[in-house]
Formats: C-alpha cells, structure tokens, sequence
C-alpha cells in the first residue's frame, strides 16, 4: 500500500541525498533504515504479520509430518 506525505523541500533534498550515499532503491528504503537506526528496530517486526510469533523447533516439526 503506497500514501503520500508532505514534507519540505529542504527534507526531500536530504532525502535524495541521503539515497545516492546509501545507493538505496527508493527513498522509502532511506526512510526505512533511518527509523531503524534510529529505533533499533530489527526488520522481524514488520511484514504482512508483525504478530505473528517465531516458530519454535517441536512446532515446525508438528507442521513437516505426513
């Protein structure tokens, strides 16, 4: 899912400079990462189930038998 924001002209420059120096894809991916420095946010906690709990071994092996 795409939005838009609002930001200033001085941000966007940051922003696109901030891009080549990471040679990122997009600037989303800039923003990306400067949250998770910032945050120290490891990249588990986002997705299409961020509650989703890890599997644990004896539950992975429940799901692989026949």
């Amino acid at each position: 899912m795409e939005t838009t924001i609002a930001i200033n002209q001085s941000t966007a420059q940051m922003l696109a400079y901030i891009k080549k120096k990471m040679n990122a894809r997009s600037i989303d991916e800039v923003i990306v990462e400067i949250v998770r420095k910032v945050e120290n946010l490891p990249k588990s906690k986002f997705g299409s189930r961020p509650d989703l709990k890890s599997f644990k071994r004896e539950e992975r092996a429940k799901f692989h038998e026949l």
